[in-house]
């Protein structure tokens, strides 16, 4: 199909997505909008956010540092403990986890706006824990045991990376659905003095000013008065009574 048709076709399931969420909605369109609000739409953020969880999972199972695997640090197990695992690597792994895994799954699966910040928020701050963790790798003394930061560590920093920047693409914008909710209530604010009302004290605190035509009716006042005058002057004079009583 040529692009006009396929526009064509995607504005019409928007209008169809549009009608449906505001006839559940009783025809409320703040709440169909806010229905609207708590779905996301991942579309092209999909394929990278998959990489993120492939990345991140690959990397669970190489050199987090030397002999030490992400799996190791993530159970605590003994190895971990022989070449002294940093409380800030064990972190940076569980956040790699749960945001990188859990959280990117569900997602994916349920698409919830909730479920999406959540997923932002905590694939964010493992970022921030990755560098943590490289620090922490090269500033070990020499008789410490172990190594630097491994080529595990560094590919679950680049998974919760890319997983960060696709569901920033998402979530700091609106939907064409909500876009499309947003627009018909303007439309119908327009058309509604309450509505009116309510957009004037929001803006400048102030109460709305009715809508009064003002008419200029002043040369309508001056003609009837010169035709009233006329009317007298048309009319006939009385008698003289001090006339009649001679």
């Amino acid at each position: 199909p040529s692009l006009e048709e396929r526009q064509r076709r995607r504005t019409e399931a928007i209008n169809a997505r549009v009608d449906s969420l505001a006839e559940e909605a009783g025809g409320d369109l703040a709440r169909a909008e806010r229905r609207a609000a708590g779905t996301i739409i991942l579309g092209s953020a999909t394929v990278p956010l998959i990489i993120g969880i492939l990345l991140v999972v690959t990397a669970f199972f190489l050199p987090h540092s030397g002999e030490v695997r992400g799996y190791d640090v993530l159970l605590f197990s003994d190895r971990s403990d022989q070449f002294l695992t940093t409380m800030p690597e064990r972190i940076f792994v569980w956040l790699a986890f749960v945001g990188g895994i859990l959280l990117t799954a569900a997602t994916l699966i349920s698409k919830a706006t909730i479920v999406g910040w959540v997923n932002w928020v905590v694939c964010g701050i493992g970022v921030f824990y990755c560098f943590l963790a490289v620090g922490m790798r090269n500033t070990r003394g020499p008789e410490e045991p172990g190594s630097g930061p491994g080529i595990g560590l560094w590919l679950t920093g680049l998974g919760l990376l890319i997983i960060v920047i696709a569901l920033s693409t998402r979530v700091f914008r609106r939907t064409a659905v909500q876009s499309a909710i947003n627009t018909r209530r303007r439309e119908a604010a327009d058309k509604d003095e309450e509505s009116l009302a309510a957009q004037q004290r929001l803006r400048v605190g102030m109460p709305a000013v009715p809508h009064t035509t003002d008419v200029d009716d002043r040369r309508a006042r001056v003609a009837a008065r010169r035709r009233a005058r006329e009317e007298r002057e048309d009319q006939p004079g009385e008698p003289d009574q001090g006339s009649d009583t001679e």
